[in-house]
């Protein structure tokens, strides 16, 4: 921290609660003018925030813990959400139209998991072969 009088700078201090709050807001999709004002500040002192070490490092977070969220909610509405894909494709009183997107939809849904499988089969082929190879596990990041 630095030394001397008076207030501490401002990247000295830990991010406030309401700086935080903006954060994750602006994670959201809020833009900064609405973010200000359901925070009580403006714009400018949060733009100042924004200048923070540990700013950017917040806000990818909050964006990540979103996006895991967001993809737990689909996740759970998927066997609903395939019904109706289904019953959208099958159903005579749906235009033709929307019927051949709701079953292209519907193929690509199974060819893109089909191709996930064989991509998982395949890299599990090949870190096999680089353990064989190598002599034990490889020094490779799992993603």
């Amino acid at each position: 921290m630095a030394k001397g009088r008076g207030r501490p700078r401002r990247e000295d201090m830990e991010l406030p609660a309401y700086v935080c709050r903006a954060f994750q807001l602006h994670a959201q999709g809020e833009s900064w003018t609405t973010i200000a004002e359901k925070c009580g500040t403006t714009t400018g002192n949060l733009r100042k925030w924004r200048q923070h070490p540990d700013a950017a490092g917040y806000i990818k977070q909050a964006i990540h813990s979103n996006i895991e969220e967001s993809h737990g909610v689909i996740t759970e509405a998927l066997p609903m959400l395939a019904a109706r894909l289904v019953e959208l494709g099958l159903s005579s009183e749906v235009k033709p139209y929307a019927q051949i997107q709701a079953i292209l939809g519907a193929f690509s849904v199974i060819d893109k998991g089909v191709t996930d499988r064989e991509n998982a089969e395949q890299l599990a082929k090949v870190r096999e072969t680089l353990e064989r190879l190598e002599g034990g596990p490889p020094n490779v990041i799992d993603v």
